[in-house]
């Protein structure tokens, strides 16, 4: 029933019938928003992604979608810029499948992504297919499957001659990995990178916050921003500011990174 309903949210993805699913679907966390009004951020960052995306990407810049999950960010990346190559890295074989049949010019790669090529084992979650990840989620690992999955370096899947104008990296903990093994690529093209940074995730892979601020801010001259603090042209976040965004009642999941010679 889980793979139907994933299947069926797939298959809606860009048709008129998208958006009043997403309604629909709103509706039924009113009561959980009603309970947890401390929350309210959380649950607009679906959406200013979808903002972000669209402001961040201009026809024909190349984009790269790390954790393309069912195709949602993928579809407005190339809506958003028709003529740029694009490349979805998805783990899940059954989500490759469906990703290569309904976006048929978006190179799409069944592989991890981290900073070294390899094998390892990959947790996908039997109830929840959007957690699954290079590390089991919660304690129970009899809710999720093992599979092995190749791994390979961002640096090595992008031919040189190529520029990425954005990134969209989602890898439920690995998102500095993917980036470490991404280096040379955003030393040579500063793109805009909208990533997750969730503490019970980061945290699995023995990382802080920190580490991820390190990486953007100091090593590589990027700032890092609230997604509607980009959106609204604020200034940027502290490592403080940064650190205090993942506490709870969390203000966010999901950062968006512009080099400094961009903003």
């Amino acid at each position: 029933m889980v793979l139907l309903n994933e299947y069926v949210g797939h298959m809606l993805i860009g048709t008129p019938l998208e958006r009043p699913t997403r309604v629909l679907r709103g509706l039924t966390g009113i009561w959980q928003q009603w309970l947890h009004p401390e929350l309210k951020e959380l649950y607009v960052e679906s959406r200013r992604m979808e903002q972000v995306i669209k402001r961040a990407v201009k026809d024909p810049m190349n984009c790269v979608d790390v954790g393309s999950h069912l195709g949602t960010m993928i579809n407005i990346i190339q809506h958003s810029s028709p003529n740029g190559k694009h490349i979805a890295v998805e783990p899940v074989p059954h989500k490759v499948d469906w990703l290569k049949r309904k976006y048929p010019d978006v190179e799409v790669l069944q592989i991890a992504l981290s900073d070294q090529e390899t094998e390892a084992d990959f947790f996908l979650q039997i109830n929840s297919s959007a957690l699954s990840g290079l590390r089991p989620y919660g304690t129970d690992e009899e809710k999720s499957q093992r599979i092995r999955v190749k791994c390979m370096r961002l640096d090595d899947i992008v031919p040189q001659e190529r520029p990425i104008g954005f990134m969209k990296v989602v890898a439920e903990g690995a998102e500095l990995a993917v980036m470490r093994g991404g280096e040379q690529l955003i030393q040579r093209c500063h793109p805009v990178i909208l990533f997750d940074c969730i503490m019970i995730e980061i945290e699995r892979f023995g990382l802080v916050p920190k580490d991820f601020y390190d990486f953007l801010v100091q090593k590589h001259s990027y700032s890092v921003f609230l997604l509607k603090d980009w959106l609204g042209n604020q200034e940027p976040l502290s490592l403080e500011a940064f650190e205090a965004a993942m506490r709870y009642p969390f203000q966010a999941f999901r950062f968006v990174a512009t080099y400094n010679g961009n903003n």
